[in-house]
C-alpha cells in the first residue's frame, strides 16, 4: 500500500457526483471523492472546443486544434477556420460593431478584438474567422450570426462599410485586406453559460457513448466520459510547447478510452482488465482463479454504484472512505515493522473490513465489502507491498 492514485484525476469510484471545489479536485483524494469536481473548474472556451470536437466527428472539420493561432483552429478542406471565444459575464450587455472594434490600446485598431482575430495568422484561399459569443449581440452585429452547422446569410452594405471604416489603417498578410475577412467573418451565438453549454455537449455524446457501450448508459456515466474528454484531452496548459491538434481519428480515440476509465468497458463490450489489481493481489499470494473472481466483483459493483441515488450513493461513498482508512492503517503497520507485507498484511486488511459496523450491522454484506475494498486497490494504491 502506499502510492498515490496512479493518476489524481481518475476516479476511483465511477460515476461519483461533484461534492468539492475546483481547488480540491487539483489534490489526490480519498478513493470516494477522486471523480468529484465543481463544474465552474471547467473554461467556457474548452467546452466549446468539445462542441468542436464533436462537429468534427460528423464530418464538419477535418482537424481541430487550440493553444494554437486562435482560442480555437478548425480546418476545413485544408483552409483555416480561426474562432475566438469571448464571453460577457454581465447579463444583458451584448457585443455590437462599435465593442469588438474598438481599440484596446489608444488609436491602435489593430488592438481590437477584431483586429486580433484578423491579424498574425496566415490568410489562404478558404480562410474563414468565427467571432463566438454567448450573449446575442446587438442588431447590427447580428447581421453575421451563423448557425453551427451551416453558413450565414447575406449581410448590408452598411454593416461591412461599418467594420472596414473602424479598422481602417490595420495592415494584413497575403495582400488581403480588412473587407476581404469582413466577408468571411461569422459570428457563432453559444449558450450563456458553461453548464449550459455542457448540457449540449452531454446530449451529443450520450449517443456516442451508447454506441460504445452497446447500451443506454447512465447520466452519471456520460457526465464522467465529458470530465475525462475535457480534462485529459482539451484543457488548455500553459505548459505546452506545442498546440493540441485533434483529427477525427484521434477525438474518436479519446472518447473510446474517456468511455473506458468512466465504465471499464471497451467498445467491443469486453471489460478492462485491470492488470493493476491482479498485479496487486499477486502481492498478497492471491491465487489467479481468485483474482479473476475479485476482479468480477468488483465489476459488479461498480455498476451497483453507477445505478445508485441520494443516500445509498452516500453510504457507498462513507464505506469506501473507512475501507480507504483500513487500508491506510495497515500500510502504517506494514512499513512500521510491525506487520509482514504480503499475505500477512491482505489478511490484516480483510480482518478489518469483516469486523466493520457497516458489515456486522449487515447494512452492507460483507462480499460488498470486499469488492469496495477490491476497487480501491486496484484504481488508487498497492495495497500489500510496496510498488517494485
Amino acid at each position: 500500500m502506499g502510492e498515490l492514485c496512479e493518476q489524481a484525476i481518475l476516479p476511483c469510484i465511477e460515476g461519483s457526483a461533484p461534492r468539492v471545489s475546483a481547488r480540491e479536485a487539483a489534490v489526490a483524494l480519498a478513493p470516494a471523492d477522486g471523480g468529484r469536481r465543481s463544474r465552474r473548474g471547467f473554461a467556457y472556451q474548452d467546452a466549446v472546443t468539445l462542441l468542436d470536437c464533436l462537429d468534427m466527428l460528423e464530418g464538419q472539420w477535418t482537424a481541430v486544434s487550440w493553444e494554437d493561432l486562435e482560442d480555437i483552429l478548425c480546418h476545413q478542406d485544408g483552409a483555416p477556420v480561426y474562432r475566438q471565444v469571448k464571453t460577457i459575464e454581465e447579463a444583458g450587455t451584448r457585443h455590437s460593431i462599435a465593442n469588438i472594434c474598438r481599440p484596446e490600446e489608444k488609436k491602435a485598431a489593430d488592438s481590437s478584438y477584431l483586429g486580433k482575430l484578423f491579424l498574425g495568422k496566415p490568410l489562404p484561399d478558404g480562410t474563414r474567422f468565427t467571432f463566438i459569443v454567448n450573449e446575442t449581440p446587438q442588431r447590427d452585429l447580428y447581421e453575421f450570426v451563423a448557425e453551427r452547422d451551416r453558413p450565414r446569410g447575406p449581410v448590408s452594405a452598411d454593416a461591412r462599410a461599418d467594420i472596414v471604416k473602424r479598422l481602417r489603417g490595420v495592415q494584413l498578410p497575403d495582400g488581403r485586406d480588412i473587407g476581404w475577412c469582413v466577408d468571411r467573418l461569422d459570428v457563432l451565438v453559444e449558450a450563456r453559460t458553461i453548464d449550459q453549454v455542457e448540457a449540449e455537449a452531454m446530449a451529443r455524446l450520450a449517443p456516442l457513448v451508447e454506441a460504445c457501450l452497446g447500451e443506454k448508459p447512465l447520466y452519471e456515466e456520460v457526465e464522467e466520459v465529458m470530465i475525462w474528454l475535457i480534462s485529459r484531452y482539451i484543457a488548455r496548459s500553459a505548459l505546452e510547447l506545442r498546440p493540441r491538434v485533434f483529427t477525427a481519428d484521434d477525438f474518436g480515440a479519446a472518447l473510446d478510452d474517456s468511455v473506458r476509465r468512466a465504465t471499464g468497458r471497451r467498445r467491443d463490450g469486453s471489460t478492462e482488465l485491470l492488470m493493476k489489481l491482479k498485479h496487486k493481489l499477486r502481492a498478497a499470494e492471491i491465487p489467479e482463479p481468485e483474482a479473476e473472481a475479485q476482479h468480477d466483483a468488483m465489476l459488479a459493483y461498480r455498476r451497483t454504484y453507477r445505478a445508485s441515488v441520494g443516500t445509498r450513493r452516500r453510504a457507498y461513498d462513507d464505506l469506501a472512505d473507512q475501507i480507504n482508512a483500513i487500508c491506510t492503517l495497515t500500510m502504517a503497520k506494514r512499513r512500521a515493522g510491525r506487520l509482514d507485507a504480503g499475505s500477512a498484511a491482505y489478511f490484516e486488511t480483510l480482518v478489518a473490513v469483516s469486523e466493520m459496523p457497516e458489515v456486522t450491522s449487515r447494512q452492507f454484506t460483507l462480499a460488498e465489502a470486499h469488492a469496495v475494498l477490491s476497487d480501491i486497490t486496484a484504481r488508487c494504491q498497492n495495497r500489500y507491498a510496496d510498488a517494485s
